[in-house]
């Protein structure tokens, strides 16, 4: 996203920072090891375009150090 504009469209009606899923429940986002038989989640947020629908940007708010979990 350049210059807060959709890559797609080029349009700037973007919303930005939503939530995927109920930020109360582990249910949605990136999957770390917590210990050595847990897990946790971090919360995910986008940013859409208003005028395509695309989504031109996923990210995590919190700490980018840890031992993710990978499929």
């Amino acid at each position: 996203m350049e210059n807060g504009k959709c890559p797609y469209c080029g349009s700037t009606n973007l919303e930005t920072g939503i939530i995927w899923g109920p930020p109360t429940t582990s249910a949605v986002g990136l999957w770390y090891k917590k210990g050595k038989i847990t897990h946790d989640t971090e919360q995910v947020y986008s940013d859409l375009c208003l005028a395509c629908g695309s989504i031109v940007r996923t990210y995590i708010k919190g700490n980018t150090y840890r031992e993710w979990i990978r499929g």
